[in-house]
């Protein structure tokens, strides 16, 4: 219980160090072709929906939520689709939010629990606390703090001294700890400190940050109550940084192989006879890796063989 919000935390050379590997990893990803960026942008919005959703217990499939995205009617149970509706809103819309605007914040879970809660875009006005089977592991502060804390909370927001990616952990802890609202808590905390991530390097845009939490839930879980115990946000900022780096990684390797496939496709639209020996050659990969792009590309209709392997050629599935 606390009454009023102090980042309390040490920035240790663990810290520090994945702040700097993350860092690396940022400077590598450039991506120019503005379709390729915003079509990266949709996929990862819906992931970050569909996780973060996931994460609260909506059942909707990664599928359903993209189909929803796509104006496209499915079946499922009327409060979720309307979850998703309300986070498409929201995600879409990420731009035009200030991440130090409190007044900014309170719009956002408007829009994020439209139809569902009479307080919607209002802080809670009674007790709320965390349970763990059965039993509450958590009280937040009474509801006569919150509009102070949540004051408090954007006050801080306001320090140019603290590194943004240890001030988005921050915000996400600090705001989970307070729970001013009946619902939609996880949610916004997921969704605002995303946004202060893309004030940090917009590549943030299309890294879904929701997706690797809700892979790793309990140790998501763990980070918030470990840190609670300690009276400390140190856990949470590490456990935060460690899943960012992780969403890098897997940005980037997915990037490396759309680049090899991207080099596939250019040497067999300069010469369709060519063969697989003859790719791993000019692209120094061993022929097992290059079969194994070629297995994929078919699965995924790229790639089709005409004819023998021997006297046939490959065609490009052109997609619009």
């Amino acid at each position: 219980m606390f009454d009023k919000v102090k980042f309390i935390y040490n920035l240790d050379n663990y810290m520090s160090d994945l702040i700097k590997n993350i860092d690396a990893k940022l400077n590598q990803i450039e991506i120019n072709d503005l379709h390729k960026r915003n079509y990266l942008i949709t996929k990862s919005k819906v992931r970050s929906i569909h996780s973060s959703l996931a994460i609260e217990d909506n059942s909707l499939t990664l599928s359903d939520v993209e189909k929803i995205s796509n104006k496209k009617t499915i079946m499922g149970k009327k409060k979720e689709i309307q979850e998703v509706k309300n986070a498409i809103v929201l995600y879409e819309n990420v731009g035009k939010f200030d991440y130090k605007s409190e007044k900014d914040f309170l719009k956002a879970h408007q829009i994020m629990m439209k139809g569902f809660e009479d307080d919607d875009g209002n802080y809670r006005n009674h007790g709320e606390g965390i349970q763990k089977n059965g039993k509450i592991i958590y009280r937040a502060p009474d509801s006569t703090l919150v509009p102070s804390l949540m004051k408090n909370l954007f006050e801080n927001l306001d320090n140019n001294n603290i590194n943004k990616l240890i001030l988005a952990s921050l915000f996400h802890y600090y705001f989970v700890s307070i729970h001013p609202f009946t619902d939609g808590n996880g949610r916004m905390a997921r969704f605002w400190s995303t946004l202060i991530l893309i004030e940090y390097n917009n590549n943030f845009e299309f890294i879904p940050i929701e997706e690797e939490i809700y892979l790793n839930q309990a140790n998501y879980y763990e980070a918030i109550e470990k840190s609670h115990i300690n009276s400390n946000a140190n856990l949470f900022i590490k456990f935060m940084l460690e899943i960012i780096n992780s969403s890098l990684d897997k940005i980037i390797a997915n990037n490396n192989e759309n680049a090899i496939k991207d080099e596939i496709l250019e040497l067999i639209n300069h010469n369709k006879y060519i063969t697989q020996n003859e790719i791993a050659t000019k692209l120094n990969k061993s022929t097992r890796t290059v079969k194994r792009y070629f297995k994929k590309m078919q699965e995924d209709g790229i790639l089709k063989r005409i004819g023998t392997d021997k006297t046939g050629f490959w065609s490009i599935n052109k997609k619009d």
